[in-house]
């Protein structure tokens, strides 16, 4: 969908300007009137300078924590259940605020409500900052009346996936520090070691075993060409990264990860939580189905259970079911559409959606005990016989001498 680069005028005659994807420039200024703005410029952005403002604003993204994010949305649930009227509540907010560029973007959204913009619409303009999925929740609380509420949940999930998100990197710092550990030694044995070691046994003038001449001729290739296979190494990782970038690349880097073993089943049951949490948070308040499908799409972060979901949409439009539509995809588990079916036959699919989030958190939680207590003893399995190796090809020689000269 294109996107458009434009100017306006408030109802108070002020100036604001910002970018926004329609169709066309006509829907752009519909759009615009519905959110009280008189457009005066319309540009639409060229592809190139799109791809300057995302990078420009990837690093604006880096400066904006989730938990800045959090922080503001559980203030602002706060302040609007003790019946403070929204912009006296955003005015409150951005005392609190010391990161800049949130204060910024908060700033913004503030002008915009203050001149008669609604809060969803105002919030819809940082994309960035405020996902889809925040921003049409926030829509269905306005709607419904209970914004308060829809935002303190919004507080209470982002907690939720904060938690989810450390305990995963708590869970592989052993290892990774057991991984640094070994290739550092690796590298230590490599570059002062096994070259001394090289020079005394060719002093010695002794038969070498092939273990070791294989382990010398590794050395030498290294210390010869390190530095090519360090750039190989470099190149293949950008030019995988650089595919995985692309449509086909990351759907062929979402099904590995889903195979892999042992973090594999990680992969999966984030995908799972994410999607049965948000959907049943949606669906909680007050979103119909299919526009919850739409939102929780962009939120799994997998694109083989994204294409499952896209999928399950258009077999829903047609009159299909949720239950049955992912039960034909072959990806979601069977507990899983079990528990739908259920749901959708008692009316309540959302309390279903709760409880599967609930059963696959644990899961989760499970899948990481066993992979901290997996990866620890297998790196030290590994290394232990990649050490093992080079103090065996060393030693043979001395071991070798040692009998030449008994001898």
């Amino acid at each position: 969908m294109p996107r458009f680069r434009y100017e306006a005028l408030t109802s108070t005659g002020n100036t604001v300007s910002n970018t926004q994807e329609a169709n066309s420039k006509a829907e752009l200024v519909s759009n615009l009137k519905t959110e009280g703005y008189w457009a005066t410029s319309i540009v639409e952005e060229t592809a190139s300078e799109m791809e300057e403002m995302r990078f420009q604003f990837s690093l604006f993204r880096g400066r904006i924590k989730a938990s800045e994010v959090e922080f503001f949305t559980y203030q602002m649930a706060t302040l609007i259940n003790a019946h403070v009227t929204l912009p006296r509540a955003l005015g409150i907010t951005l005392e609190q605020i010391t990161n800049p560029k949130l204060r910024s973007v908060v700033e913004q959204v503030k002008y915009d409500v203050e001149h008669g913009a609604i809060f969803n619409a105002a919030l819809a303009q940082h994309p960035k900052v405020f996902s889809d999925l925040y921003v049409n929740m926030v829509r269905a609380g306005e709607t419904g009346g209970v914004l308060g509420v829809v935002l303190e949940r919004l507080s209470e999930f982002a907690e939720r996936q904060r938690l989810l998100r450390n305990e995963v990197i708590s869970s592989l710092f052993y290892p990774a520090i057991l991984l640094v550990s070994s290739i550092i030694t690796l590298a230590v044995l490599t570059i002062f070691v096994i070259p001394k070691l090289t020079v005394m046994y060719a002093d010695m003038g002794v038969d070498l075993p092939y273990l070791t001449q294989f382990l010398i001729a590794a050395t030498d290739f290294l210390s010869l060409y390190g530095w090519i296979v360090l750039v190989a190494c470099v190149a293949a990782v950008f030019g995988i990264r650089q595919f995985v970038r692309t449509e086909n690349g990351r759907l062929m880097s979402d099904r590995l990860k889903l195979r892999l073993p042992l973090i594999g089943s990680v992969y999966s049951n984030v995908a799972l939580v994410r999607f049965t949490r948000t959907m049943a948070t949606l669906l909680e308040n007050g979103v119909v189905l299919l526009s919850a499908l739409r939102v929780v799409k962009d939120s799994i972060g997998n694109q083989v259970y994204t294409r499952a979901v896209t999928e399950s949409e258009k077999g829903i439009e047609r009159g299909s079911t949720l239950s049955k539509e992912l039960q034909e995809s072959n990806v979601f588990p069977r507990l899983v559409t079990h528990m739908i079916t259920v749901g959708e036959e008692s009316g309540n699919l959302e309390q279903m959606l709760a409880k599967l989030s609930t059963y696959y958190n644990l899961e989760i939680k499970k899948d990481l005990e066993r992979l901290t207590s997996s990866i620890g003893p297998l790196v030290i399995l590994v290394m232990g016989v990649v050490i093992g190796f080079l103090a065996v090809a060393m030693i043979l020689p001395i071991y070798g001498a040692t009998n030449l000269v008994a001898g």
